[in-house]
């Protein structure tokens, strides 16, 4: 088990049955993972130097949040994008869902993570990371092996991670939706105004 925290302990809880060999971990380095940095107001402390977010792939089975369930917010940079969830007592991010709320699938910022309640460190806890895709929009230099845009490898890597919990129905139970799909926390949509704001401050960057 991993601990999860917020950074001001508002919202807590946990990931269950985490190691390196249960799920994939990457580093993107695209214009909406920067985007949503930025509109955290937290691009220091979540983006890398060269614009990437460390994630690491979960069920949403794995989690549970343990305290502060009124915290809990979500956003989407379009109508149709990803859920980004994240604590809104202190804008940390905790993970990115798919649009189809039936994928097994949670993009565990590294953030939340609590390496030191659990006595562990990133790279023991998450393993080395597996990829680095989307560099064409990050900032130069980037790391050695960053992929433009996503490796077949990887692509490979993450079908198999989604069919096998597709196979055990693992959308379920999940801390960011109910049974029937519907959000526990009703998503912000930005507005085209707001992304484009956004979009400067990546640019800039």
């Amino acid at each position: 088990m991993l601990s999860l925290r917020c950074k001001c302990g508002g919202l807590r809880g946990a990931v269950h049955g985490l190691s390196p060999s249960t799920g994939l971990r990457s580093v993107c380095y695209c214009d909406d993972c920067q985007a949503y940095a930025h509109f955290l107001g937290r691009a220091s402390d979540i983006l890398d130097a060269s614009g990437g977010t460390d994630v690491f792939s979960v069920r949403p089975s794995q989690l549970e949040i343990t305290l502060g369930h009124e915290n809990l917010t979500c956003v989407r940079l379009t109508e149709k994008g990803m859920y980004r969830w994240y604590a809104d007592c202190c804008q940390t991010p905790i993970a990115n869902s798919m649009a189809w709320t039936k994928a097994p699938f949670a993009g565990l910022v590294h953030s939340i993570m609590d390496y030191a309640a659990s006595g562990t460190k990133r790279d023991e806890a998450l393993g080395p990371i597996a990829a680095r895709v989307q560099g064409k929009f990050g900032i130069p230099p980037l790391p050695a092996g960053t992929h433009k845009t996503v490796s077949f490898s990887f692509l490979l890597r993450v079908v198999s991670f989604m069919l096998k919990g597709l196979w055990a129905k693992q959308h379920q139970p999940s801390p960011f939706f109910h049974t029937d799909g519907r959000p526990r926390a009703r998503p912000r949509v930005l507005t085209p105004a707001e992304r484009e704001e956004l979009r400067k401050k990546v640019s800039s960057r």
